[in-house]
């Protein structure tokens, strides 16, 4: 089973590498280092959660080493970093200058880190603390949000999570095992914490505890299959979303490199002056400019990691990168959820079978998708298919009505003005590539999935739908004492009907296919 950021695959050599890396960065300066600390910047603060607080620190540290030598200071840029390590993985003391497993505060300089106090945001975290942050609580992502806006105000905001990712998912349990929460299939999401018994954050969890106060002009999140539309859409950028939202955000679709994103490169390029670093730019086209902090927008910020990312990982066929526009994720969610309640016009099971005959069964899948189809736990955990390709090939079928063709041109137009940019590497691009469906990757239009289970599969005595309750519009937090489960997902809540056995949306129409037991059936849902 895959589990993200990644399933820790890259190799020894690799790693090898980066404790170079690091032992070439401390010459530069750590934490003790004697040096002046630059003045704050104030055209934008990145915010990076570092939960390493788990089997990727040594990843992560290779993240901030990368960014003491790609910021240049004095250019308007402050990068804040929440980091929390673990015992008994890497034992490094040079990226920070000294060696620790609790949970701390830095300000990150060319070549230097500034260990500072969490002021009265995070009175808990001082210069001399101890302190063990749960990073799997959202609680702790708001307060490190206000930290950084009240100390290092900016004009614009970038909010970065880098960890193991799981999309818009929660743990998955079928009913029967959820008080114990003993099946194997359960996995994590976002940000997931050992020590604080594996706690993670939950999609609804982070939009029912972060408000309108802690949005940021671009999200980005350096994991695992987390260019999720249902993820994109809990914090869409438009008036129906009153609580923390985002213009930008930045993510993968598939599994994604356990060194993540190329932060000495990105940071690199945002410096004043103009020009350009001779190296051809694939994204924006041309060659790679530098930008100036004070009129960096966060599109263009945007562009300059997937551009970056593309170049750092062209020999890696796995790996993919988008950027999205979250002002227009609601478009794309209207005309999804008008194409679910034109399936269920005509007959629904006719409809139901050409829709799985088009995206194959388990363990089979015939769409360009962003899962292992030979893994049955994939298909319980991470079922997530193109949603342009999934588009293009209901509109190119014979098999469905004019009024479902339609609604599938409609998502792909709405998808396209959705994806700003995106690239993908050979797996998904050619025949060959083991994610390759019935078409390829479509740089600027394929890059963002959405969950299509076969939930009718089964698994023991469960069907996949059953282990998949955590794709609900019901809340479910109070379901289980362990709090397992979450649901709440704004992507199965909006446009449900309020009347029993309709089907109003993609949540619905899936539940009203796979969950044929009498009333609420096997996830409390009952569409």
């Amino acid at each position: 089973m895959l589990f993200g950021k990644t399933e820790k695959y890259k190799n020894r050599m690799a790693a090898s590498l980066y404790i170079l890396l690091l032992l070439a960065v401390s010459a530069c300066g750590g934490g003790g280092s004697s040096d002046s600390e630059p003045a704050a910047g104030t055209k934008w603060t990145i915010m990076y959660y570092g939960d390493a607080d788990n089997n990727l620190e040594s990843e992560l540290l290779s993240d901030v080493a990368e960014m003491k030598t790609g910021i240049v200071d004095g250019q308007g840029v402050n990068v804040i970093v929440l980091f929390d390590r673990i015992s008994g993985e890497s034992s490094d003391s040079t990226v920070f200058g000294s060696n620790f497993t609790d949970t701390r505060i830095y300000r990150i300089t060319h070549g230097n880190t500034w260990r500072k106090s969490g002021a009265t945001q995070f009175p808990e975290i001082t210069e001399s603390s101890s302190y063990e942050a749960n990073m799997g609580d959202a609680k702790t992502l708001k307060k490190f949000i206000q930290y950084c806006k009240a100390n290092y105000p900016a004009d614009n905001y970038a909010l970065i999570l880098s960890n193991h990712g799981g999309g818009p998912k929660k743990k998955s349990a079928s009913l029967s095992s959820s008080t114990t929460d003993s099946n194997s299939a359960t996995t994590k999401s976002i940000c997931w914490d050992t020590t604080s018994s594996d706690d993670f954050l939950y999609t609804a969890e982070i939009s029912d505890t972060l408000t309108s106060s802690e949005s940021v002009q671009l999200f980005g999140l350096d994991a695992c299959f987390m260019s999720s539309v249902e993820f994109a859409y809990q914090f869409r950028n438009d008036t129906s979303n009153t609580g923390f939202k985002a213009e930008i955000m930045v993510a993968s679709a598939p599994t994604e490199t356990g060194y993540g994103w190329d932060y000495d490169a990105i940071l690199d390029r945002l410096q004043s002056g103009g020009g350009n670093n001779g190296e051809t730019d694939i994204t924006l086209g041309g060659y790679e400019q530098y930008y100036d902090p004070a009129t960096l927008t966060a599109t263009q910020l945007g562009a300059i990691i997937i551009e970056e990312q593309r170049d750092s990982t062209a020999s890696d066929s796995s790996q993919s990168l988008t950027c999205l526009d979250l002002s227009k994720v609601k478009a794309v969610k209207d005309a999804v959820d008008a194409m679910a309640v034109a399936l269920t016009a005509g007959t629904s099971s006719t409809d139901k079978t050409n829709l799985e005959a088009l995206r194959g069964n388990a363990m089979t899948a015939k769409l360009l998708h962003y899962f292992d189809e030979t893994d049955v736990d994939e298909w319980i955990a991470y079922p997530f298919f193109d949603l342009y390709n999934l588009a293009v090939a209901i509109y190119g079928s014979s098999s469905f009505s004019t009024t479902v063709k339609d609604d599938a041109n409609a998502i792909k137009t709405a998808v396209d003005d959705f994806v700003l940019y995106s690239f993908a590497n050979s797996d998904f691009t050619t025949g060959a590539g083991s994610y390759y469906g019935a078409d390829p990757f479509i740089e600027g239009k394929s890059g963002v999935h959405i969950f299509f289970p076969d939930g009718d599969y089964t698994l023991g005595s469960y069907t996949c739908w059953a282990y998949q309750w955590w794709y609900n519009a019901a809340d479910l937090t109070a379901y289980t004492a362990t709090k397992s489960v979450y649901g709440k997902l704004a992507w199965c809540i909006d446009n449900k009907t309020t009347t029993t056995s309709n089907v109003g949306n993609w949540f619905e129409l899936l539940d009203s296919w796979f969950d044929v037991s009498t009333g609420t059936g096997v996830n409390l849902y009952q569409w």
